[in-house]
């Protein structure tokens, strides 16, 4: 067998320098952004009372907030790309992956609204085997190149959905309901600094209009 020659050696410390490299600047990246989408989060949930269980690493986390006012508790699910592995991030590329925000949202009183909206991508679709859609009325909401649709009940919910989606903040919008039987709302989105606390505050705003008080 062959001596490794110095070349090798170069080459398997500049490999592990690049792997790290990647490794730091993921992590770094994947920080800033738990760090930021909580303060957005706070900022337009407002909570008297907060709670994160992080995921494992910079993987995301799972926050509860409690609040004041007819919609009362929030529950988010922050994740994020794999951004410090070199052998796995590439991969979420290819495929469409991105980073996900999804929130759960509760109040104790009546919801005037039955909707759920969902982008129309195959991907996203399969969101809709969670839900009861049957006598629902449906419609598609065109945005750009892309459109959403729509399963609803009335025609306030229709019109709250076409004016949600069509305001400058909700192009990473993915899918959206509200849930009478369950007294709860829905939001995920792909989160983008500076694009969820004015999302999040329009739509816990909104659906707070349509409560019976």
């Amino acid at each position: 067998m062959g001596s490794i020659s110095l070349y090798q050696i170069l080459l398997i410390f500049a490999a592990g320098g690049f792997v790290y490299l990647i490794y730091l600047r993921g992590n770094r990246k994947n920080k800033h952004l738990h760090t930021i989408i909580s303060q957005e989060l706070e900022a337009a949930i407002n909570p008297i009372d907060k709670l994160y269980k992080n995921l494992g690493g910079t993987i995301g986390y799972k926050a509860f907030y409690t609040r004041n006012g007819y919609i009362n508790k929030v529950v988010a699910l922050f994740t994020t790309l794999p951004r410090h592995s070199v052998a796995v991030y590439p991969f979420h590329l290819i495929f469409g992956g991105h980073d996900k925000l999804q929130l759960n949202i509760y109040t104790d009183k009546e919801i005037l609204l039955h909707f759920i909206c969902v982008k129309n991508k195959k991907k996203y679709l399969k969101l809709l085997s969670k839900y009861n859609i049957s006598g629902l009325k449906s419609t598609e909401i065109p945005l750009g190149n892309s459109t959403y649709l729509l399963y609803y009940k009335n025609k306030e919910s229709l019109d709250i959905c076409n004016k949600i989606i069509n305001t400058p903040f909700t192009t990473n919008l993915i899918a959206m309901s509200a849930i009478p039987e369950n007294k709860s709302f829905f939001l995920y989105c792909i989160p983008k600094e500076g694009n969820i606390k004015p999302l999040l505050k329009k739509y816990l705003s909104t659906m707070s209009d349509y409560l019976i008080k």
